[in-house]
């Protein structure tokens, strides 16, 4: 247990979550049935400033691996990378007001009570201090002598995070053990190349009533008539460049698309947000984003109408939409997935609800719930097939995902940690129609970011999180696109030996492995989580 004290003390540093009047003195925590113990915050002040351990700290440093203790004083004395305008107006958005209340069920003013306020007006004020926010900050704003630790919850939080690498592990022995069935080559396998259409690009304007200011999106054409849409919606903190190597590949192999920028949540949003400039994305985004959609493809009907030149070159009866991340929960919903409201919403901010933190479809819900109207009808009966990358799937939960009703692609990176591929994309999946035409598709060692144009961002994503080299796996992306396009909206089935379950590589060169999965039991699902 003296570990996860530390492990806790460690973690504060590295949150993301944002007048002085009395420090804390001491931490508080108590080891059953030992009783209350506590760690002097002075003490911790001395350690980092000069390295000398007290005989009460000792006691506790002793505990823990010596590499661990070495590291301590610059993880105490280390700031947020982030402008404490930014830290202030998330710590006041909806979003973050509940991650912090769910914090401070692990961090408390006493014993039985709540640390939200105490903490979000020590986060704030410490991120204005001239050394920004620290945990050496943090304690030395905390309005309270004691600040106590719950390590029961807080050691579920840290149990959470290990769940995610046991997942792996898991998905590795019971997807990737096999042989590999067959290595694409990339020399005969086309759709892995740009294809015989040339193509333009024009920018154009749409206007969905629910936002207070237009919106933008590039539309490709290609040289045929007559060509399939697929509409692209990219995820929070990306914008309509970030899809681009994929909108003019589709574009070579025959189909008119259109990348949207969902405003609200784009890179140049979050560039201010982190400037301290914009506020944090509300909960109404998880309607707005899908409405863009429709939005958009009402924008082109329209011009379908009065530009016979469009309405030469797009087939609007055969719409499909890919979508990464946030725009992967965007693609579900638009494709029929049903965001149903929970009966006990209340229970987001109940002390015994711990799900927050690590789990994004919690905190996606809990926000859903606070909306004053939840009984949206967010399908669009033009779009006739969809690919879910990386999605916020289980936001939705079993019944909701029931509800889509048209082919559906759901990519999962295996080592992604922002949507974990198990209770974001495996299980999902399972809860889909069985019979839909539907498949799942790992991609080892696939994370959040490998399906994203390299050089794009502004959030600081390690290299270890971001993995390989995005470049490797945009033949992945372009090859399983097309050849579910070809199949569900150019009705073109011999493409669909491309899409057969099994276990494949590209290449020898190539580092990604796929597997293709188009059905999975409840049993297997139970091995997983039950590991």
């Amino acid at each position: 247990m003296i570990k996860v004290v530390i492990s806790i003390i460690l973690g504060v540093s590295t949150a993301l979550f944002p007048g002085k009047a009395i420090a804390a003195e001491k931490i508080a925590f108590d080891l059953l049935p030992f009783g209350q113990f506590y760690i002097e915050v002075d003490d911790l002040k001395i350690f980092v400033e000069t390295g000398k351990i007290s005989n009460e700290l000792a006691y506790y440093l002793n505990r823990i691996p010596p590499e661990q203790v070495a590291r301590l004083p610059e993880l105490l004395s280390t700031p947020l990378e982030f402008n404490p305008l930014t830290i202030a107006k998330f710590s006041n958005s909806t979003i973050g007001a509940t991650v912090i209340k769910n914090f401070g069920k692990g961090i408390r003013t006493e014993t039985n009570r709540n640390g939200f306020f105490a903490l979000r007006g020590a986060i704030i004020a410490a991120a204005f201090e001239p050394e920004g926010l620290t945990v050496i900050n943090l304690l030395e704003q905390f309005p309270l002598s004691t600040m106590y630790i719950d390590l029961k919850v807080l050691d579920r939080y840290i149990e959470q995070g290990e769940k995610l690498f046991q997942n792996r592990e898991a998905i590795d022995d019971m997807f990737f053990q096999n042989t590999i069935d067959r290595q694409f080559n990339l020399s005969s396998v086309n759709l892995t190349k740009d294809g015989k259409y040339a193509w333009s690009k024009q920018t154009l304007t749409y206007k969905n009533p629910r936002r207070s200011k237009s919106g933008y999106f590039d539309l490709y054409l290609p040289s045929k008539e007559q060509a399939a849409l697929i509409v692209i919606s990219h995820g929070v903190a990306s914008n309509r460049q970030t899809f681009s190597y994929l909108g003019e590949h589709l574009a070579t192999h025959g189909f008119a698309v259109a990348i949207v920028e969902h405003d609200d949540i784009s890179l140049n949003k979050f560039d201010n947000f982190l400037s301290g400039v914009e506020k944090f994305p509300e909960p109404n985004n998880l309607i707005d984003q899908p409405s863009d959609i429709t939005y958009v493809l009402n924008k082109l009907e329209r011009e379908y109408k009065i530009n016979s030149s469009l309405k030469n070159q797009i087939s609007l009866e055969r719409v499909g939409v890919i979508g990464h991340s946030f725009g992967g929960y965007t693609s579900l919903a638009i494709a029929g997935g049903k965001l149903i409201p929970d009966p006990l919403a209340a229970k987001c901010q109940t002390e015994d609800y711990q799900d927050v933190l690590l789990d994004l479809s919690s905190l996606a819900k809990c926000t859903f719930n606070q909306l004053p109207n939840t009984d949206y009808q967010l399908k669009d009966p033009r779009v006739k097939a969809v690919i879910a990358i990386n999605p916020m799937a289980n936001i939705f939960e079993q019944s909701g995902v029931a509800s889509v009703d048209i082919p559906t692609m759901i990519i999962s990176g295996t080592n992604d940690l922002m949507m974990p591929p198990v209770a974001e994309q495996i299980q999902p999946f399972s809860w889909l129609n069985p019979k839909l035409d539907k498949y799942l598709v790992l991609v080892k060692p696939g994370t959040h970011f490998s399906f994203l144009r390299e050089g794009l961002g502004v959030l600081p994503v390690p290299d270890n999180v971001v993995g390989i080299s995005p470049t490797f796996a945009y033949p992945i992306i372009n090859f399983l696109s097309t050849s579910f396009f070809k199949v569900h909206l150019e009705q073109q089935l011999e493409y669909k030996k491309y899409l057969q379950s099994g276990n494949y590589r590209f290449s020898q060169n190539n580092p990604f492995e796929l597997s293709i999965i188009r059905s999975i039991s409840n049993i297997k699902i139970k091995k997983i989580i039950g590991r």
